[in-house]
């Protein structure tokens, strides 16, 4: 996502995660450097990112972060605020299409002219998704419902919200080929084997950016404000 928005740790730099649960990324960035602000509707999920605070202030004590409980259909910023607007597994859970493309409004009014908007979803669509779930894989059999999410279509409503130049890239793709059956984690010593060889194929074995936007189990989508 940083490297996309082309975005370096900076006080001065105004990041809004507009659904952050309990807030890893956005107490990721603000240790980084970044001015964060952070909001979600769950108050059990904001109560554990409190907790979480200090520790990342221990980090970095000119931690500049503010925890909120709000609503991604109405955020509660003013216009043109944010250099970089994102979320991670939010925009999944929204069936409604209208609801769906409210909140990509709303994330793109609150980003100042070129800056950045990006998400973070579930490939829902994924072309071993009926494998899967006819294995029984617990994370497309047992979750909340979602929609069926792919780059296409991501796209499209990035688009649509108004933003240009709508890149897709795909995280760790490597992984939805040990993903399901979980064979080996029966064992410590295959389980570090499968992560290590994950790990170096990630790393040195790079596929081109359409494969991964096409396989990986998440993917990011982000796009720039005129």
């Amino acid at each position: 996502m940083l490297h996309y928005a082309e975005l370096k740790p900076s006080p001065t730099t105004r990041v809004l995660e507009a659904g952050c649960g309990t807030a890893m990324y956005a107490l990721t960035l603000a240790v980084l450097g970044f001015a964060v602000d952070a909001f979600d509707y769950n108050e059990g999920a904001l109560a554990f990112a409190r907790r979480l605070e200090p520790k990342a202030r221990q980090a970095n004590p000119q931690l500049q972060i503010r925890l909120s409980r709000g609503n991604i259909l109405k955020i509660d910023a003013e216009s043109n605020t944010y250099d970089l607007v994102f979320n991670q597994a939010v925009l999944d859970y929204f069936q409604d299409e209208q609801e769906r493309q409210q909140a990509f409004s709303e994330m793109v009014r609150v980003t100042c002219p070129g800056g950045w908007v990006a998400t973070i979803v579930q490939h829902t669509g994924h072309p071993f998704r009926g494998w899967w779930s006819r294995l029984g894989w617990l994370g497309y059999t047992n979750q909340p419902q979602v929609i069926v999410q792919t780059p296409m279509r991501l796209t499209k409503e990035l688009q649509r919200a108004g933003l240009n130049g709508v890149i897709v890239d795909g995280i760790y793709p490597w992984k939805a080929f040990f993903f399901y059956p979980p064979w080996y984690r029966r064992w410590k010593f295959t389980e570090n084997l499968v992560y290590l060889v994950g790990q170096f194929l990630n790393q040195f074995v790079v596929m081109p950016r359409p494969f991964r936007s096409h396989l990986a189990i998440q993917f990011l989508a982000i796009g720039q404000k005129p």
